[in-house]
């Protein structure tokens, strides 16, 4: 009997840190499933071209696109998950591109032109007086 009491205690005893072992397993490999990697791939991309449209404003579109992926890759090291193939991760940041371009709505061909002070067409009434109003004005000469 003492060994099957022994067996017991032990398996009492090392039950609440097998639980902890397998919770840990169980995450761990959570972020190995598709469905999880490709949901965790939507945010970090959002996440980092959010942070190139903001921040890197005047910056072209490649350059942008570069700073996006850099920070997409930091952020999938940060949190410790396995950087996507190079092929997903550009389908993944054109896609946020695009979804941002859509959200802020179509651009004004005249949203980035300059500011006018004087207008460049002047009002009619304001116009300066033609040669057929001078000559209808004039005195006739007899």
């Amino acid at each position: 009997m003492p060994q099957s009491e022994l067996l017991t205690g032990v398996v009492l005893n090392a039950f609440p840190f097998l639980c902890v072992v397998a919770v840990w397993c169980l995450k761990f490999f959570e972020h190995r499933l598709p469905s999880k990697q490709q949901e965790m791939l939507e945010k970090c991309v959002r996440m980092a071209v959010s942070m190139a449209e903001q921040a890197y404003d005047d910056y072209g579109p490649l350059e942008k696109k570069q700073v996006a992926l850099r920070a997409a890759i930091e952020l999938f090291n940060a949190f410790h998950l396995p950087v996507p193939q190079p092929g997903a991760l550009n389908t993944a940041l054109e896609a946020a591109v695009f979804a941002v371009r859509q959200s802020q709505g179509p651009r004004s061909p005249y949203q980035d032109a300059p500011t006018r002070v004087t207008p460049a067409v002047v009002p009619a009434a304001a116009a300066a007086p033609t040669v057929a109003t001078a000559a209808l004005s004039a005195p006739a000469q007899g």
